[in-house]
């Protein structure tokens, strides 16, 4: 077991894993462990880790509730990707390499990965946003989104250091919600410099995407609605869809130049 849980906690937190796919590429239980095993073992020097330490460090460090009997289950069925040791009744395991290659055919470019929003989860939905998407995208952002509200001010206030311009449609508000949102937007903006926006004076904007320096997430409700209803959001790799990722940032590019500063 893990002497010192607060510390391993920290070096896990501050070790480098740029050469590790994003947490953000785990979707499955099985996904999260390996990549907690592979960080703990080859960056922090933990070579093995209980089920139950593992789901404690993916909800520490990822804010991510994880069943631990869901880790324990999909480990066992792991095959040779882990190597289980049995100690005083407690099993630990360890990531091999086949668990290595296995975590490396999960990088984005060769993906297309699927974040599904469950209707009545607002919060969760919010918060999914935040640490699984926007904070695993690199790069400055190109944001549109037709539907604009204080809700969305409060997504893009969470993403810092880096340059994101947010183009929306305001006549798609109601007189009253206009007026609000523009002393919203007076507001944000003289604490998010590095945030600017844009009001595209046409109607044909209807879909909301997310472009980053090497991907393109497609949103099915605006970001103020998401968890409200049942939706997804695609993430797609700059690399295996190159046409969708420079059709949407030439269009992007195209109606940011005859949109109006807000």
């Amino acid at each position: 077991m893990l002497k010192d849980r607060e510390e391993f906690i920290k070096k896990f937190r501050e070790a480098d894993k740029s050469d590790i796919p994003d947490f953000a590429e785990c979707i499955r239980p099985l996904d999260m462990a390996l990549w907690v095993l592979c960080v703990a073992k080859d960056k922090v020097g933990e070579k093995r880790l209980t089920g139950e330490e593992i789901s404690f460090v993916i909800i520490e460090t990822q804010e991510i509730s994880v069943n631990t009997r869901s880790v324990i289950n999909s480990l066992n069925r792991a095959s040779d990707k882990v190597h289980r040791h049995s100690e005083k009744d407690e099993v630990y395991f360890e990531i091999m390499k086949p668990g290595r290659e296995y975590l490396s055919s999960l990088r984005k470019e060769n993906l297309i990965h699927v974040f599904y929003f469950e209707p009545g989860s607002k919060y969760t939905a919010k918060k999914l946003l935040r640490t699984q998407i926007f904070d695993n995208l690199r790069g400055d952002l190109k944001i549109i989104d037709p539907y604009f509200s204080e809700r969305t001010l409060d997504v893009l206030e969470s993403i810092k250091g880096r340059h994101i311009k947010a183009m929306t449609r305001l006549e798609n508000l109601r007189d009253r919600d206009r007026s609000k949102l523009m002393r919203e937007f007076a507001d944000f903006k003289t604490e998010n410099p590095d945030v600017e926006f844009r009001n595209y004076p046409g109607s044909d904007i209807h879909d909301r995407y997310i472009i980053s320096e090497d991907e393109v997430t497609l949103i099915g409700h605006s970001m103020k609605d998401l968890g409200a209803k049942e939706t997804f959001a695609v993430i797609l790799g700059r690399e295996s869809c190159h046409e969708i990722y420079e059709a949407l940032s030439g269009n992007f590019d195209n109606r940011w130049s005859i949109s109006a500063v807000i």
